[in-house]
């Protein structure tokens, strides 16, 4: 088989794992159901990728690449740092509704056991780099001060982390997560946005 005939194989078998994980969940999706959806066998999905954690973990890495374009191009356009990072908050809250089902925070808890800790720590990092762009931005303009926009911005995304994390600390971080939770993430979100932006002005 050829390289771009393989290459398209493995994008469709990952938009079709991602089509079935996204409605009715990683765990309860088989790799027969994947198989069916593209009329080809199960060994066929074997040849791409070793196990469904393998496949899960493709998913989540096109996923996340989507997602990060799509803050880029965002921070990108943004007439300002605090227009950035507010913007930033309604695309994170977007994306993880309509992607819950992916068992974002099962896959972190079993992340040694499936090998990803690399792509957690690739994620986190990336979405880093964006935020102390904007920073940085905001620095040169002058609506932002600060003489260390990598730290401020390692220090602004573990925060956002450790929101997600305290509000979901009572069902053990599970990915049932409600829709009162999730707005309470976004307003916590908001509220401590405003506390960084107003400590990076003067």
């Amino acid at each position: 088989m050829h390289t771009e005939n393989r290459d398209e194989m493995r994008e469709r078998i990952i938009d079709a794992a991602l089509k079935r994980f996204s409605h009715y969940s990683a765990s309860k999706t088989t790799m027969n159901e994947i198989a069916d959806d593209l009329h080809c066998s199960k060994a066929s999905l074997y040849y791409y990728f070793p196990d469904k954690n393998g496949l899960h973990i493709a998913v989540l890495e096109k996923v996340a690449d989507g997602y990060f374009n799509e803050l880029e191009q965002e921070a990108a356009k943004a007439g300002s740092a605090e227009q950035a990072l507010t913007d930033m908050l309604g695309t994170r809250q977007a994306f993880v509704k309509k992607f819950c089902r992916l068992e974002l925070f099962k896959v972190l808890r079993e992340k040694q056991m499936h090998n990803t800790a690399g792509l957690f720590k690739a994620a986190r990092e990336r979405e880093t780099r964006i935020v102390n762009d904007i920073i940085q931005r905001g620095v040169k303009s002058g609506e932002l001060h600060t003489e260390d926009p990598e730290k401020v911005a390692a220090l602004y995304i573990h925060s956002m982390m450790g929101l997600r994390m305290s509000v979901l600390a009572h069902n053990s971080i599970t990915d049932d997560i409600t829709d009162e939770e999730f707005d309470t993430i976004h307003e916590w979100q908001v509220l401590l946005t405003g506390l960084f932006l107003k400590g990076l002005k003067k």
